[in-house]
């Protein structure tokens, strides 16, 4: 019976084919209950998914409607004890989920009892299961609310293991270390920049002083022609400035004459 059940399934037009795929099927009745309806049967299950929506990250997970498995609903009684007693993880491989829970509710000392169960589908490992009591429908769902989230959240825990045992087996390539840089006596040390640095700005300063220099003889020249006041300024402003050249150049080409020294 459990092969025409996957041939069953075999036969829809679309698979479901999503990474951490997780299907939730429907919970049947064990055995005949009195005073519970398939609507409230129905009613836990679409509890149980909606506590593994939110048990689940958002992201990487897909928890499947009951649109998605509806045309997975058996259409005999016998298929239907066979989905409840052994053929889950038979439909959670035909269909492509990674992971599917099955549940059943039945009575026991006078009271529900509803059996949850959860499979890794490709191993058919069992990752958790819940057992619930409770004198009522109402209780059951209550008690859905607490216990569900943690069952669900082993399937988080079980992805992040298969991740690490997928990295032992796959070790990543070890990067091999940077190369030394290159020995500093194949390079113009820093120091020798600055120097000839200081050295170029020193021979500029200079030649300014020796512009301005000729520059205040020139006026001074002309200031003996002429007698003008404003060119006597100007021989005086260049008398400054040559003054102000040689002594920054005199300090720069000192200051490069040291770097070389020293450094």
């Amino acid at each position: 019976m459990k092969l025409g059940i996957i041939l069953l399934i075999g036969g829809i037009g679309v698979q479901i084919h999503a990474a951490n795929t997780v299907a939730v099927l429907e919970i049947s009745p064990k055995s005949e209950l009195e005073n519970v309806s398939i609507t409230e049967i129905r009613h836990l299950t679409d509890e149980l998914r909606r506590q593994a929506v939110l048990a689940l990250p958002t992201q990487g997970y897909t928890v499947l409607t009951r649109d998605n498995l509806i045309a997975l609903i058996p259409p005999d009684e016998e298929e239907a004890k066979c989905l409840a007693e052994s053929c889950a993880v038979d439909i959670g491989r035909a269909i492509g989920a990674e992971y599917i829970s099955q549940g059943g509710i039945g009575s026991f000392a006078n009271e529900l009892s509803l059996s949850i169960e959860l499979y890794e589908t490709m191993s058919g490992k069992l990752l958790g299961s819940i057992v619930m009591e409770s004198n009522d429908i109402k209780g059951l769902l209550t008690a859905i609310r607490e216990q569900a989230p943690a069952l669900f959240a082993g399937i988080t825990t079980n992805t992040d293991l298969k991740i690490e045992n997928q990295k032992l087996d796959n070790p990543q390539p070890s990067i091999p270390s940077p190369q030394p840089e290159p020995s500093p006596s194949k390079k113009i040390r820093t120091s020798t920049w600055i120097a000839i640095g200081l050295d170029v700005l020193g021979a500029a300063a200079i030649g300014y002083g020796i512009y301005q220099q000729n520059q205040k003889d020139k006026l001074y020249k002309d200031y003996k022609n002429n007698l003008q006041e404003s060119t006597l300024k100007k021989a005086n402003d260049a008398q400054d400035f040559r003054d102000i050249g040689f002594i920054a150049g005199g300090v720069l080409l000192g200051a490069g004459i040291a770097v070389h020294i020293w450094f």
